[in-house]
């Protein structure tokens, strides 16, 4: 691992930590603020329209990401069709959601036009804050994204301290959008010359959508392998039951953080050649040596501490996080393979590797949530996590060696 990509990753840790804390601080505030039952609904609707902005962007963002890093200079082309693109997604939303609501396929705990509003701005603002937060690391600006969405968790934190409720879900709909803009508004200001207007060059849509269309399916596929229990365990559990979960994945998301600010740290320098095999392996060493220090700490401040920190009717959050520990070292390793694996344009890897963990992942919680509830979601979720990290390690080694015999046989 070079002493320059070392420089760039511990120069970004402090960002995303304040980040990160600013994101573990407001999960604790809506769950104290909303107890097990009312933060579970909200943190579940919430969930729903994840899987939206995953839908409704088709992965467009990771062919931005591969194409921006390969070619700066369209940089500016690449924003107007960011905007474009979310604009397109914010009136056909407004429609769909219409539609769900008025034909009751959809029955929201809030007033419907609310609903329909704040759901199109705060799928189509976290739409444009996926495209802007690539577009800026594929020219180098890592820190802003994180140092932005540590201000607006600020805020929010600062509404829920206040108890102004109503105000607090309008600001937290329509953070992304406001995110965005002063997003853009940095990338344009630091990379000005990048945006200056370019005649000969223009976006090669065929290749961006079909590597948007693999990844697509591929984020997917780890959406359901991520998510899926959320929706077995609203079905067969009680409201606080999914509170207590929820927030029991929300640590495990914690952990997630740092392989994933380090994925994208060294995806643009994969696509370039300039991060090998040998970087990846010592980025997951590093990785599991700091979630065991992370594990340690959680597990010393015990149920206890948890109970403490979230309320009382969170008793069941440090059960399920002990059965999704496993679960833990898993995902962190395959952060970082499935940014290898994009960025050497082999997406179709995490594709079949999150097929396989998705079939693991379907089948156990069919079987078992039903009888076990929330203990079964955690265990089975730990089982596919590493199920999915066998197949991309065993590619990895796989990919690994093909390389490495290739001059010889040559």
């Amino acid at each position: 691992m070079t002493k320059q990509l070392w420089r760039t990753i511990t120069a970004n840790v402090f960002w995303k930590g304040l980040q990160l804390g600013s994101t573990f601080l407001l999960n604790i505030a809506i769950a104290r603020a909303f107890k097990a039952g009312g933060s579970g609904d909200f943190l579940f609707l919430i969930a729903n329209l994840q899987l939206a902005v995953a839908v409704a962007g088709l992965s467009i963002e990771s062919g931005l990401q591969y194409y921006g890093a390969a070619d700066n200079s369209l940089l500016g082309k690449f924003s107007l069709f960011s905007f474009r693109y979310a604009g397109v997604a914010f009136v056909a939303l407004l429609g769909i959601l219409a539609a769900l609501v008025t034909l009751h396929i959809v029955n929201p705990r809030m007033d419907r036009l609310q609903f329909v509003l704040y759901g199109a701005g705060f799928i189509a603002g976290s739409l444009l804050f996926r495209f802007f937060s690539v577009l800026g690391y594929g020219v180098r600006i890592f820190t802003a994204p994180a140092a932005i969405e540590a201000g607006g968790n600020a805020l929010l934190l600062g509404l829920l301290g206040l108890h102004a409720f109503p105000v607090f879900f309008f600001s937290y709909y329509a953070m992304p959008l406001c995110c965005s803009l002063f997003l853009f508004g940095i990338i344009r200001k630091r990379r000005a010359p990048l945006f200056a207007p370019k005649d000969d060059k223009k976006i090669h849509f065929p290749s961006l959508l079909r590597y948007s269309g693999l990844a697509f399916l591929s984020n997917l596929v780890f959406f359901g392998v991520y998510r899926m229990d959320y929706w077995w365990v609203a079905a067969y559990c009680k409201p606080g039951e999914l509170g207590n979960y929820i927030q029991a994945s929300k640590l495990i998301q914690l952990f997630l953080y740092l392989p994933q600010l380090i994925a994208l740290i060294i995806f643009p320098d994969v696509v370039q050649g300039m991060a090998d095999r040998d970087t990846v392996r010592k980025l997951v060493g590093y990785t599991l040596l700091i979630y065991t220090a992370g594990i340690g700490l959680l597990l010393v401040a015990g149920s206890r501490g948890l109970v403490w920190l979230l309320g009382p009717t969170f008793d069941q959050v440090y059960p399920a996080f002990l059965r999704l520990i496993p679960g833990v070292y898993a995902l962190g390793p395959l952060a970082l393979l499935a940014a290898y694996f994009a960025g050497r344009n082999r997406v179709t890897v995490n594709l079949y590797g999150g097929l396989v963990a998705v079939v693991v992942m379907f089948f156990g919680d069919m079987i078992f949530i039903p009888r076990y509830h929330i203990m079964a979601a955690a265990m089975v979720s730990s089982v596919s996590y590493l199920t999915y990290l066998a197949f991309e390690w065993v590619v990895f080694v796989a990919f690994e060696k093909a390389s490495s015999a290739a001059p010889t046989a040559s």
